[in-house]
């Protein structure tokens, strides 16, 4: 069975990660600064994450993920990039907001739920019927619900529209 890790943990896994895959050497004060958390901390999660067989790590030296440890750190890093790629693509939110929310979405979110998320915008990309096209109708709608307008594309004939 597979040992549950906290969402700190998984942080630092993605962390360590991520400044190896920038091309930085993943020391204790490079992931401080990219958490913005203490020395310390880091150096606390750093001898967890030992113990636990998914870093190595020497005093002074680089934190190295192991093979289960990298493992671990692409599983987080592809559930932030899917919840990144629906919250902004589809929901169509702001940069900003998208990547706050599927960072902490990624800890919590069911192997289901991105099981489907994925098979969804796999979907957009390969739907004949328009799927695409009712997102980016969705992205207009969105923008004149924010500006208290009437959508055109909502528009019938009858001169009803899609109901807000």
């Amino acid at each position: 069975m597979a040992e549950h890790l906290t969402a700190n943990m998984e942080m630092y896994l993605k962390t360590i990660c991520e400044i190896g895959d920038d091309g930085d050497a993943p020391r204790v004060k490079a992931i401080a600064d990219r958490l913005g958390v203490t020395m310390p901390s880091v150096s606390g999660a750093v001898e967890t994450l030992q113990r636990r067989g998914l870093v190595e790590h020497s005093p002074y030296g680089t934190v190295r993920l192991t093979r289960k440890g990298t493992r671990k750190a692409r599983d987080v890093k592809n559930r932030n990039d899917l919840l990144y790629r629906f919250l902004l693509d589809v929901l169509k939110l702001p940069e900003t907001i998208a990547a706050r929310d599927a960072c902490v979405l990624e800890h919590v979110v069911s192997p289901r739920t991105l099981e489907r998320l994925s098979l969804f915008l796999e979907f957009t990309r390969v739907c004949k019927l328009g799927a695409s096209e009712v997102i980016d109708h969705f992205a207009d709608w969105l923008e004149c619900q924010e500006q208290d307008g009437e959508c055109a594309g909502c528009k019938e004939e009858d001169g009803t529209r899609c109901a807000s």
